[in-house]
């Protein structure tokens, strides 16, 4: 529907802050340039759109103040425009201010032509004492300009955003801190605003229910006689006529568009004091039809209304208007009964409802014991709701279980596919932000990859299909630099091949008289172990490329042990590295590209469709191992001469070669600036091995190994070294992330290529194994005979230092909800009785909403470390932070545990609002156990991180705000 369309393409503007706008199917405005522009220094190397999307292409490019017209899409539908810190601003609120007035004229000068949309996106590097420096940008969602738009209040709404996002990045305690302000970049979009127009007839379902007044207009004012339809006689109101024109007096309609965009309702609302507009969209059911032209359509049972604008507020004179849609333009109609007409969405009871019209969320007028009902009710859950943005709630169904699903993924993926890039550094020495000096231009020169095949895959097919068993090294030169489109050609054909392989190969069950007895004796299915029926009929799951028994399943199992309908590709660093090589070359055909997005320039993952039921998945392994390869090879090596963990290695190398080739290389990169330099026939000498980022020169033991891997490969160029070089990294990646999957396989029974990143996989792992924190710092000051500066005059004092491992975990293992979430229906008055029976153990949890007292006699005793911390805007601030305080509370939400220690250390509960209970147990101690076993027994560090990541990752899981989650495509612009 074109309103969901909008709001999909407003929301994609916040992460891909280059493609997601500019293809807006309703939009004409164009955007002139405005002349003039300050001069501009262009880097040659760089095309347009990699200017816009990444930031060391673009920031080279600004050397004077003032916004910088970057690029423009085609007929200027989009532009770009960015301000460097030319001024050497060392804060962002000094920063901003120097240039919030050059900001609010250019969005100003914009829409005077049209109405547009504009993003902004702050950049900057923070630096760490012991990483690398890191780029970081803080970014604000689309937003719509007019012409009668508060610029300058919607300029220091965006900058307190952006602080706001800031603010929150620096409370994750990374460690980093600002090193430099690079500049601020200004997305203007093209916008047409959705606006009703002339009349489209209700959809049967939706006429049938009576609760909708659809005015029948001819012109392209629906949105004045939606307004006007309530003070309509009944009978009268479909057909707008005099009575209609009768009505016009009662409000302003003037400086509204014709038609009337959403956008503008608020204009409405400005000139007609103590009115307010809500405005609900109509999804389509399955089986439902979409109307052409004027003559609507029908629309199917599960068709849903569903917020689009609803105020904070509703004024005396409130109106609830519903968009219904053509193919071709929207028509705004009254909704005459909300009640009525979205009660079958939530109940087929006729007993009268009280409906929440942020979130539909409804109340009934039954009355229950300590529990409110109707109207009362629906107001104190508008307490919760009021603060967030409305939104439709997709809840599961009454008995749905929170199980694992993911049984496909206990079998191990049959392809794998890993992949590196290495590439020339071509000179550049600008200056590219406030005190950031750009000195290479990155530009892929060779890749290697190297296909993984399982146990289970014959040689023979393998051959059949086409498909390498050993790496794949290819090198460019001057003349053919097209390295990346190369990768892509090749790796998507080479998937389509893996595709056809899974799709066409089903080689029939081969069962030796052992597995056959095996299989016989077996009563309970492996997967879900429950006891075979003659409804669940035992089944013999094999391998379809081999033959080989694999398990003894029921048959509901054993379907959903489906083929893979893709094949991972994996890049060590992808996110942050590669990806930028691959991702421009991606869109050489029609077939789609989906993208799991951290960023608009760090993506998690990005997949590209290369038949209609396959694809190719470009992972990172650092999402799974964080460390560096160099690291990560290290820990494969036991002790010196064991070369057991190197398998894909091995199958390449030689037994002599391989104490050169299970360990990291060193390259001179910097050195390697041109295509030239690849045909030295000499190692370069040590100094060239020199790196201007890192600021260090190489070992002389790794010196003294590329010395040795040389003359003992026999390299006759640089060249040759490379590609030797590039083939050793693949493989590694290859040996590094195999025996990770053994590892994964053996403890969880879960291969790990399935998933986008560690966090996904301890999730499932743990389901088939099965508000924030505070900080405060204190400046203490011990005073005794040991310490500096000694007073003996005063009390002596010594300072204590503590440091509790395995928060998480073990917080993660105490007792905790699973279900039964249900409210308290016993007396309120007397419900904090229950807390003297109650244990960390019990059976029953229950969670208060209290008032509660923090008594002045304990202020002094309790000031280091107050009870209840709670979430606010401190003074000086515009930002939420977690603040410990000793005030009295007020609907305040607490765990019976915490609220237990807050009273027997003195806390008053002055009233009980309401107790919500659930059954606990401690569910997820088992699965936290193991992996603090298995920390315990990790051999290398990171085995030790891996572990303790899998169970704080679960915490982060559960805690995800599904609301951020956001579908993302990438398109040509």
């Amino acid at each position: 529907m074109g309103i969901a369309v909008g709001q999909q393409q407003q929301s994609l503007s916040s992460v891909g802050f280059v493609d997601s706008v500019a293809s807006s199917s309703n939009a004409n405005v164009i955007i002139p340039p405005q002349a003039p522009t300050p001069s501009v220094k262009r880097t040659k190397t760089n095309s347009a759109r990699n200017i816009v999307k990444f930031k060391k292409a673009r920031i080279g490019m600004v050397n004077t103040p003032g916004f910088i017209e970057l690029d423009s899409s085609l007929n200027r539908t989009v532009v770009w425009y960015y301000r460097g810190n030319t001024e050497n601003c060392v804060s962002y609120p000094a920063f901003l201010d120097s240039i919030k007035l050059e900001l609010i004229e250019k969005i100003n000068y914009c829409v005077r032509i049209n109405p547009i949309k504009y993003n902004l996106k702050l950049e900057s590097v923070y630096a760490h004492r012991e990483l690398p420096a890191e780029d970081r940008a803080f970014k604000t969602v689309s937003r719509e300009a007019y012409i009668h738009s508060d610029v300058r209040a919607m300029v220091d709404e965006d900058f307190a955003a952006l602080m706001s996002e800031e603010d929150r990045y620096m409370k994750k305690g990374s460690g980093f801190t600002l090193s430099s302000i690079d500049g601020l970049l200004l997305g203007i979009y093209e916008h047409t605003p959705l606006g009703g127009s002339s009349y489209i007839p209700l959809p049967e379902n939706i006429r049938r229910k009576k609760a909708v007044i659809n005015p029948m207009n001819i012109d392209d004012d629906c949105f004045k006689w939606a307004i006007l339809a309530r003070h309509v006689s009944v009978g009268h109101h479909n057909h707008v006529g005099q009575n209609y024109y009768n009505e016009e007096h009662r409000y302003d309609f003037s400086e509204l568009s014709s038609p009337t965009p959403i956008s503008e309702i608020h204009i409405f609302e400005r000139r007609n004091k103590g009115v307010s507009v809500n405005v609900y969209g109509l999804k389509l059911g399955k089986g439902g039809k979409e109307g052409k032209g004027g003559k609507g359509g029908k629309v199917g049972k599960e068709s849903v209304v569903y917020p689009i604008r609803v105020v904070d507020n509703e004024k005396a004179e409130h109106f609830d208007l519903l968009v219904i849609e053509g193919s071709e333009r929207m028509h705004y109609t009254y909704i005459s009964n909300f009640s009525r007409l979205v009660r079958s969405q939530k109940t087929s009871h006729e007993s009268r409802l009280f409906i929440c019209k942020r979130c539909f969320t409804s109340f009934d007028e039954q009355i229950k014991k300590n529990k409110l009902s109707g109207n009362e009710a629906l107001q104190q859950h508008m307490r919760l709701c009021e603060p967030n943005k409305p939104i439709l709630p997709v809840m599961p169904e009454e008995g749905d279980v929170l199980r694992f699903n993911g049984w496909a993924n206990m079998q191990r993926h049959p392809f794998v596919i890993y992949a590196d890039f290495e590439a020339l550094l071509e000179k550049q020495m600008e200056r590219v932000g406030a005190s950031t000096d750009g000195i290479h231009a990155h530009h892929p020169m060779s890749y290697g990859y190297f296909v993984k095949a399982a146990a289970d895959v014959p040689v023979t097919l393998m051959e059949k299909y086409d498909i390498p068993q050993m790496p794949v090294i290819y090198r460019e030169s001057e003349s053919r630099d097209e390295v990346a489109k190369h990768f892509v050609a090749s790796v998507t054909a080479l998937a389509i091949r893996l595709g056809n392989l899974l799709k066409a190969t089903n080689v029939q069950i081969s069962m030796s008289v052992e597995e056959l007895r095996a299989h016989n004796a077996k009563s309970v299915c492996d997967m879900c172990k429950l006891e075979f029926t003659e409804t669940r009929c035992k089944v013999a799951d094999y391998c379809h490329l081999s033959g080989r028994v694999r398990h003894t399943l029921c048959s509901s199992c054993n379907l959903k042990l489906t083929t893979p309908k893709f094949v991972p590709c994996f890049l060590h660093n992808l996110s942050k590295y590669d990806a930028h090589f691959i991702v421009t070359e991606l869109g050489y055909d029609k077939e789609s590209i989906t993208v799991i997005p951290n960023t608009e320039e760090n993506y998690i993952s990005f997949s590209k469709r290369v038949t209609p039921d396959f694809s190719v998945r470009f992972l990172d392994s650092c999402r799974f191992m964080a460390s560096s390869l160099a690291e990560l090879a290290g820990n494969l090596l036991t002790k010196p001469g064991d070369f057991e963990k190197f398998r894909e290695t091995a199958k390449v190398f030689q037994p002599a070669d391989m104490p050169l080739v299970t360990r990291k290389g060193v390259f001179p990169y910097e050195y390697t600036d041109k295509w030239s330099r690849l045909e030295e026939t000499a190692l370069p000498p040590k100094r060239e091995f020199y790196s201007m980022l890192s600021e260090k020169h190489v070992s002389e033991e790794d010196y003294v190994h590329a010395m040795e891997v040389w003359r003992h490969f026999n390299c006759t160029s640089l060249g040759d070294y490379s590609d030797l070089y590039l083939k050793v990294d693949v493989l590694l990646l290859a040996d590094v992330m195999e025996n990770f999957r053994d590892l994964c396989m053996s403890t969880y029974n879960l291969d790990p290529v399935y998933y986008y990143t560690a966090p996904g996989f301890t999730f499932d792992a743990m389901l088939r194994g099965l508000e924030g924190g505070w900080f405060r710092p204190v400046n203490g000051r011990a005073n005794n005979p040991k310490t500096p500066g000694y007073d003996a005059e005063k009390p002596s004092s010594w300072l204590v230092y503590q440091d509790c491992n395995n928060l998480y975990g073990y917080a993660m293992g105490e007792y905790m909800p699973y279900g039964g979430f249900k409210w308290y229906e016993g007396d309120l008055d007397r419900s904090l009785e229950l807390l003297d029976v109650m244990t960390d153990k019990s059976d029953v949890g229950r969670i208060y909403e209290v008032d509660i007292a923090y008594p002045d006699n304990l202020h002094d005793a309790h000031n280091d470390l107050p009870f209840l911390p709670r979430n606010g805007v401190p003074p000086g601030s515009k930002v939420n932070k977690l603040m410990a305080t000793l005030e009295r509370k007020e609907r305040y939400i607490v765990h019976y545990r915490n609220l237990k220690q807050a009273i027997a250390n003195g806390l008053i509960v002055e009233k009980v609002h309401r107790v919500l209970e659930f059954r606990q147990s401690a569910w997820l101690a088992k699965y936290i156990n193991l992996n603090t076993e298995m920390r315990k027994k990790a051999g290398n560090e990171f085995e030790r991180d891996f572990f303790k990541l899998l169970n704080n990752a679960v915490f982060g899981k559960t805690m995800e705000c599904v609301r951020n989650r956001i579908a993302m495509e990438l398109v040509s612009c």
